[in-house]
Order: C-alpha cells, then structure tokens, then sequence
C-alpha cells in the first residue's frame, strides 16, 4: 500500500496515536508523533517502539524493569479508537 505525504498530513490532523504498555502494575501510555508513523515493508501502519520510548524519556531497560505484558499501538479519533496491532511479551529471557 502507498501513500502520499499529503495523505498522512491529512491524516495525522484528525487521527493520534499512541503506544499503550500493559505492565504487572500499571499501564503506561506513550505518546506518538504523527510525523513517526509509517508504512512499513509489508504495507501495515506502523510505528518504530524504541523510537518512541526514547522520545517520551525511557529506554527498553526501563520496559522491562516495568514487567511489560502486553504492547498495544493504537488509533485514536474523536469519534473511535482502535487498535493497530498487540503483541503480547510471554518470553521467558
């Protein structure tokens, strides 16, 4: 899937999206900047998760040090939100 610049720009003024980190104790909710979204190899919305852990001030270790479960990107409008992609972390390091 291809799109233009000004399909994203149009785009990222009514749509926000948002990383959500379902831990053991808490969720945390990182921000995304619309200019960091893209379509990756396989044409899917997608957004880099280390780029924007270090944009909000933390890092993988601090990821883990959370006991992260689950990671959930997310598509947010006025009128509905939904969910882009979930991956949930059950590996055992």
């Amino acid at each position: 899937m291809t799109c233009s610049k000004n399909d994203l720009s149009d785009r990222a003024h009514s749509v926000k999206y948002r990383y959500l980190i379902v831990c053991r104790e808490k969720t945390v909710e990182l921000e995304v900047m619309n200019q960091d979204i893209l379509y990756n190899a396989d044409g899917e919305l997608d957004c880099p998760l280390d780029m924007v852990l270090h944009k909000n001030g933390y890092s993988f270790n601090d990821l883990m040090a959370w006991d992260a479960k689950e990671i959930h990107f997310i598509r947010q409008s006025k009128d509905e939100t939904d969910t882009v992609k979930s991956v949930k972390l059950n590996v055992n390091l």
